[in-house]
């Protein structure tokens, strides 16, 4: 039955999850907005290509540099399941931001658990509505990671949810994120707002500034980590590329490679580390998905902040 109606399993994501609108389009996934508390009002991030590209031009540090990003509530999400999920599918697979960092996990699973009995008695149909939740343990293009391989399984592979399922489950532990900020001065002073990311000291922000040192920052099975410190932006971004080289030479575990910016894309896709590196990566059978980063992203580690992610295999 799951594998012979795929259309009727359904594939959700908040909306920091940084994969392509394309991708999105494709295979049909759905979106749950986050909200952004800023000085002058609410910005709803839902991945609205417009929204974002208007998100990025107005982007200013008065307005968000102390701005919270808020999950649906319990009341939303129940919403969105009764209006726009019961009527479409049998059974929806949401697949969440790391649930230590945020609480949309938490939310959604609330409102699965409160509504899913009520949803199968008022529905009556053969095949019952069901909700999965799944923790990602990842962040932005890290989630994109794992959510393009559930989406591939099911909807070209035609794999049955719960192998589908397994797989994501053995692949969490494998992805890992890596973010280059483009200003440590603006996450600096957010380091009190965040759940204990990217803590950046006194001493070490100063060091920073003066020597012009720019880290690349880990991110893999939850927890985040200082992977290297480069020279400057530019120098962290080829250091990174050079990363994901020498990762994909010693083997990845899917195919894809996924990558967002913290601005316009017309800004950054012709950066030549950049180009370079996707002309390798297509030549060695690897596909590279680009994306503006989420504003909820954005928010958290500043703009111009560049997140590429791959599943490696351990070796």
């Amino acid at each position: 039955m799951e594998n012979s109606s795929s259309n009727r399993i359904g594939i959700a994501v908040d909306s920091s999850c940084d994969l392509s609108p394309e991708f999105i389009c494709k295979h049909g996934i759905e979106i749950l907005p986050i909200y952004i508390h800023h000085a002058d009002g609410t910005y709803q991030d839902d991945r609205n290509t417009i929204a974002m590209a208007d998100f990025y031009r107005d982007h200013s540090r008065s307005r968000y540099n102390t701005a919270q990003s808020e999950p649906l509530s319990v009341d939303d999400v129940t919403q969105i399941f009764e209006k726009h999920f019961l009527p479409k599918y049998d059974r929806v697979n949401v697949i969440t931001i790391n649930s230590r960092k945020s609480q949309v996990y938490n939310r959604v699973t609330e409102a699965a658990m409160i509504n899913e009995p009520k949803f199968r008695d008022k529905s009556q149909r053969p095949t019952p509505f069901r909700i999965r939740m799944l923790d990602s343990y990842s962040m932005f293009s890290g989630h994109a990671v794992l959510v393009a391989e559930f989406a591939k399984l099911i909807h070209e592979k035609r794999e049955t949810q719960a192998k589908a399922i397994a797989r994501i489950n053995t692949l969490r532990d494998k992805v890992y994120g890596y973010i280059v900020p483009f200003d440590l001065s603006y996450m600096r002073e957010r380091r009190n707002l965040r759940k204990g990311d990217h803590k950046i000291s006194w001493l070490s922000y100063k060091l920073a500034e003066t020597f012009g040192i720019n880290p690349v920052i880990e991110l893999h099975n939850g927890e985040t980590h200082a992977f290297k410190k480069s020279k400057g932006y530019q120098g962290a971004l080829k250091d990174l590329f050079e990363h994901a080289k020498s990762s994909i030479l010693s083997g990845l575990a899917t195919d894809t490679i996924v990558m967002s910016y913290g601005g316009l894309l017309e800004d950054i896709q012709s950066n030549p580390d950049l180009v370079a590196f996707r002309a390798f990566a297509k030549q060695k059978g690897v596909k590279t998905m680009l994306s503006m980063m989420s504003a909820t992203a954005a928010v958290n580690v500043g703009p111009k902040a560049f997140s590429l992610a791959f599943a490696r295999e351990e070796h």
